[in-house]
């Protein structure tokens, strides 16, 4: 009742209660939208004079109806700020609902659910992870009426809201909600409870908030954002703008051309939600992507030749390139680890990340996501397991499944994932080659992005260098996950070989018992003097001459594997061709490396090869001997390639037997057997030497070799078995001694007597026939004797 007067600037209009307004009607109020049942309406009362004693009272309202009338009509913008393909972007997602603004008119209804799908291919980048937080329900308070606390660090995104209510748009930013689920799987992301949004505005005194979640596809990586139960509350627009820059949380499609985004909106008035699109397109960075990784590995301690080292690869790829699919290794020969000084891990626990520190050899670390700032995961571990892909060692390497807020089941279910590689050893030259298994694209449909990748082998006293100091390579082929193949190589060179040294002991055994069907045989024992680890070169090659006394048996050559048996299987190779055994003990392994030793025959070649083939622990290492037989039958062995690898002992065996790889020429207890050999050491160093060959079973006796007579002297040459003194004397002749150091051959010179020469001149030149004893006491045993029958003049 009575005027009332609204203040307009300085002018003070006045006018009557309930006059006409120039202004255009405007609704003050709007029904609910949502038809059906309202419930009551509550009062709660109570008077002056009992203010301690309330009443209550309801009244139930009639039910809503006319929804079917009610117009709504949504409509979906989706931008993203750069349209390069492949590249971490800021988005902007535009909703917009417009209202009906005459009072007559039924209202739009309001919204209740929200569900927008971004464009395929537009997928989350791991970089977001870098420095980022989540925000706790207690942070955010939901329903609490009042500002929340979010941490800057959650905060992805502002967004802005128009309502007819307010003169002035509501506005405030996107977080990132606590995770529901640690650590995370595959169906938690798929359902949205890994990626939580929350919404907060505010303005003119209102708080506004709103909780939904991005539902991953775990085939594509395309994302789609939902909200439900959204308060009845009008708006006519919605702007959501997700940040930009090097940690962007989203990245474009890797393609060109358009792509569709799709909204679906569901009003409270009907079950039955609109449908709307927004087309896109990305129109820079079109060219297919390239491959062309970066590489760089080798020693990361010390160069020192044989020396216990170190062992770093680092590999990486430019953003937008082509991702990386798995990865090979090979090492320099001579570049290996102490195998002996580390457990393999049992194969159920390298695919579980539940292997023991005992087989823990090294680190790894792995960066991930889109743009110039890309996510590093630290603390990676690296673990040698057994055999693995076909190889007779593997790798696990257990990366944790953690980035910022993130923790993601991995495919152990355990918060890590695991990648396996196989680890080769050659045959020929011990060189050890890794092979990766396919790496993960994606993790939980996070496409993984992976940059770089690297891993240090840093176990102390594992991996030593190689005693070679002559230049080489890590050499690698990185494959993208689109099938191309790049290879890649880092010089690599160990130094200081020259102050390595060489002094390997060689010996050499045959035995007396010989014969036509049985042949000869022949042993071999190289030794390594006691020093310490890595302080000598490994034998690069060995070169022998038998003596004629022990030539190749050529019906047994006749009888060589065949090369292609041999590269199949060498247990396919007939009986025959099997000549040998030997063993060989490295520091490296726990155990020797034995085998059989074959010939084997390449077709082309004039002489079959001796090839030893020794295994242990996993390891095959094949020792090739060029034979070569002269046109005076000496036989000659060249093993030109031996791996640059530590050994304590080797010992070759051919038996004798029917097929025995030597035959026999004579009486070997009768001559001094000997072989000229040459070894050559990977840093150079040579030596030659003759290697005699102790001839064994030879019964203990003394044996004119050859004499001779110049003039009045006879010469006696006497083979010995052993240290001791020979005596030589006989009727008419001077008798001598002489000392023998060992087995050998000892030379004796007699004279003719005065009374013999007068013998012979009576006889008018007749020749003497002298007969001479000869006797020899060993150091140990029973004395031997012997005689020849010398013509004297």
């Amino acid at each position: 009742s009575g005027p009332y007067r609204q203040e307009l600037g300085s002018e003070a209009v006045t006018q009557g209660f309930g006059a006409p307004s120039s202004e255009a009607p405007t609704a003050f109020t709007i029904n609910p939208t949502r038809c059906g049942p309202l419930g009551d309406v509550d009062l709660l009362a109570q008077s002056w004079q009992q203010p301690g004693l309330p009443k209550s009272a309801a009244s139930t309202l009639p039910a809503m109806g006319g929804c079917e009338a009610l117009q709504f009509d949504p409509r979906l913008g989706v931008t993203s700020e750069s349209h390069v393909a492949g590249e971490a972007t800021g988005y902007e997602v535009d909703l917009e609902v417009p209202q009906e603004k005459t009072p007559t008119g039924p209202a739009t209804p309001d919204v209740r659910d929200v569900t927008v799908t971004l464009p395929q291919g537009t997928v989350i980048s791991p970089s977001v992870a870098n420095g980022l937080a989540a925000c706790s329900e207690a942070q955010f308070g939901l329903h609490s009426g009042i500002r929340g606390a979010c941490p800057s660090q959650s905060k992805i995104g502002v967004v802005t809201i128009t309502t007819p209510l307010l003169a002035a748009p509501l506005s405030g930013g996107v977080y990132l909600g606590q995770p529901e689920c640690d650590p995370c799987a595959p169906l938690d992301a798929q359902d949205g409870k890994m990626v939580r949004l929350l919404l907060e505005v505010e303005g003119a005194g209102v708080v506004v908030k709103l909780a939904g979640h991005t539902e991953i596809d775990q085939q594509s990586g395309q994302l789609t954002t939902v909200f439900t139960e959204d308060p009845q509350l009008p708006f006519s627009d919605v702007t959501l703008s997700v940040f930009g820059g090097s940690r962007a949380p989203l990245v474009n499609p890797s393609g060109c051309g358009p792509v569709v985004a799709t909204a679906s909106l569901r009003p409270w008035s009907t079950l039955t939600a609109t449908e709307s699109s927004a087309s896109m397109s990305t129109t820079e960075g079109c060219s297919a992507p390239g491959f062309a990784p970066s590489f760089a590995g080798g020693d990361d301690k010390t160069a020192q030749a044989g020396a216990f080292s170190g062992l770093v690869v680092t590999l990486s790829r430019e953003a937008r390139e082509q991702t990386i699919g798995s990865v090979s290794v090979g090492m320099p020969p001579g570049l290996l680890g102490m195998l002996k000084s580390v457990t393999q891990c049992p194969e159920a626990q390298a695919n579980t990340a539940s292997c023991s520190a005992s087989s823990e050899i090294g680190s790894s670390t792995v960066t991930i996501g889109a743009g110039s700032q890309p996510y590093a995961i630290t603390g990676g571990k690296v673990f040698l397991t057994g055999p693995y892909g076909g190889a007779p060692f593997g790798l696990s390497i257990v990366m944790p499944a953690h980035a910022g807020p993130f923790t993601l089941a991995g495919n152990t279910g355990t918060g890590a994932e695991v990648v396996r590689a196989a680890i080769a050893v050659d045959p020929h030259t011990g060189a050890v080659t890794i092979t990766s298994a396919p790496l993960p694209a994606a993790l939980d449909g996070v496409p993984l992005d992976i940059r770089q990748i690297t891993v240090d082998v840093d176990r102390e006293g594992f991996v030593f260098n190689p005693t070679n100091c002559n230049a080489q390579s890590v050499l690698g082929t990185i494959t993208s996950a689109a099938g191309a193949a790049s290879a890649v190589a880092y010089p690599f060179q160990a130094v200081n070989c020259a102050t390595l040294g060489f002094k390997p002991g060689f010996k050499a055994f045959t035995s007396a018992k010989t014969s036509r069907n049985n042949g000869a045989s022949l042993r071999v024992l190289l030794t390594y003097p006691k020093a310490a680890f890595g302080t000598q070169a490994n034998i690069k090659s060995v070169h022998v001459e038998l003596p004629k006394a022990l030539p190749s048996r050529l019906s047994t050559l006749n009888h060589a594997c065949l090369d292609s048996v041999f590269n199949q299987n060498p247990a396919n190779c007939p009986s025959q061709s099997r000549v040998g055994v030997a063993k060989a003990i490295t520091p490296i392994l726990p155990v020797p490396l034995e085998g059989p030793a074959y010939f084997v025959s390449h077709g082309g070649q004039q002489f079959p090869e001796l090839i030893v083939v020794l295994q242990g622990y996993g390891v095959t290492i094949d020792l090739a001997g060029e034979t070569f037989i002269s046109k005076n039958g000496v036989t000659s062995s060249t093993f030109a390639s031996v791996p640059d690898v530590p050994v304590s002992s080797f010992e070759l065996t051919l038996p004798e037997g029917q097929y025995s790889a030597l035959a026999a020429n004579g009486d070997l207890c009768v001559e001094k057997l000997a072989m000229p050999t040459t070894f050559t050491a990977h840093n150079g160093a040579k030596i030659e030497q003759r290697t005699p060959i102790s001839v064994q079973g030879c019964k203990p006796q003394i044996r004119v070799l050859h004499h001779s007579v110049k003039g009045k002297r006879a010469t006696i040459v006497v083979s010995v078995p052993s240290a001791g003194t020979l005596l030589a004397g006989g009727n008419g002749l001077s008798r001598v001694s002489k000392q023998a150091r060992g087995a050998g051959v000892v030379t004796v010179t007699l004279r003719l007597s005065k009374a013999d020469q007068r013998f012979v001149a009576r006889h008018h030149g007749r020749r003497l026939m002298a007969p001479i004893h000869l006797s020899f006491r060993p150091s140990r045993g029973k004395r031997l004797e012997a005689q020849v029958a010398v013509l004297m003049k």
